[in-house]
């Protein structure tokens, strides 16, 4: 038996103990409004901002000029949107050039665009390792936003409440009401190191549904198919890149293994498509259209390894490949 099949039947995938947080957030509509059926971009793009005016450790004279602040102190701003590249992190991550932010704005999966008055607009959210500490500061960030207004019309929206979901349920504890944040002493959380106990729980033929565009790419080019060992290759690349910068432990293993498994699973019945999906980005004080397409749809996958199922789970958590801070590579695993 060699090394890769002995890693995909009998070995025990261990994940570092890294804590995520799933929060469910609500938004009324003060007003009518167009919004884009794809909603990711609508609550990314002035989040930034709204974060930086809505904490208290930044003064007004930094909000949009974090570069030339003269506090020394790493703020929750810095932390969440400007971190810093911890010592001593060589090995998968010596070629990172964009660092992973410690959050997915998950926006909803409908394709509603007409809204009125007083309609819901509901949304996830998802935070990372010691981003968990700064659930009031985004709380404060998505109310200051909704004053902000939101799409291009900027039309107010009241952020009405948010719960932090129980592991693997839509059931929540409420953490916030109508601008009062009040977070238990221990919310509930996902801790990843766990994440084999429920993998073991999963049948070994699953479905695979990528509900938001998933943007992996290898030899250069993003996949047009469902490549499953590009997939893992992928989460644990972010696995890996997540704990460096917001967790207790580094993960370091050596996956190469595992992507190999992976690769030997048998994909059937594809009912897969690209998606192109297209936002306005203002970095750098210019505006400039982005197209950031993807792969959406399902898949069923025969015989898969636990270890596999593992980080395929972990995905479903984190997302997976480019652009997760918008919502993307949202996939979902389920039985056949």
């Amino acid at each position: 038996m060699t090394m890769d099949q002995n890693w995909s039947t009998n070995a025990t995938l261990t994940l570092p103990p890294l804590s995520l947080m799933r929060v469910r957030v609500a938004y009324r509509m003060l007003a009518a409004t167009m919004l884009p059926a794809y909603k990711g971009a609508l609550l990314r793009g002035g989040f930034g901002y709204a974060f930086q005016r809505a904490t208290s450790a930044c003064p007004p004279a930094c909000w949009g000029h974090s570069a030339t602040c003269p506090n020394t102190l790493i703020c929750p701003y810095r932390q969440v949107f400007e971190p810093t590249r911890p010592a001593g992190s060589g090995g998968t991550l010596h070629n990172l050039h964009d660092i992973p932010r410690p959050f997915v704005i998950e926006p909803p999966l409908e394709i509603k665009r007409e809204y009125r008055a007083g309609d819901a607009l509901e949304f996830g959210l998802v935070l990372v390792g010691s981003a968990l500490d700064l659930l009031p500061n985004f709380l404060y960030g998505f109310a200051e936003l909704g004053q902000t207004g939101l799409g291009r019309d900027y039309v107010r929206a009241h952020l009405e409440r948010a719960d932090v979901l129980l592991p693997f349920q839509q059931l929540g504890v409420n953490v916030y009401t109508n601008g009062e944040v009040n977070v238990p002493v221990e919310p509930p959380t996902h801790n990843l190191a766990e994440l084999p106990i429920h993998a073991a729980q999963l049948p070994a033929d699953l479905q695979l549904t990528l509900h938001t565009p998933l943007r992996i790419k290898t030899g250069g080019a993003f996949i047009e198919h469902v490549d499953l060992g590009a997939i893992v290759q992928a989460t644990c690349w972010r696995l890996a890149a997540l704990t460096s910068f917001y967790g207790l432990v580094p993960w370091d293993a050596d996956y190469r293994p595992l992507v190999s498994a992976a690769r030997q699973v048998r994909v059937e019945r594809a009912a897969i498509r690209w998606v192109d999906w297209e936002r306005t980005s203002t970095r750098g004080g210019e505006r400039r259209s982005m197209k950031l397409g993807g792969l959406v749809g399902s898949v069923s996958l025969r015989n898969v390894p636990i270890d596999v199922r593992t980080i395929l789970l972990a995905a479903s958590l984190l997302h997976t490949g480019k652009a997760c801070v918008f919502g993307h590579g949202r996939i979902e695993v389920s039985h056949m």
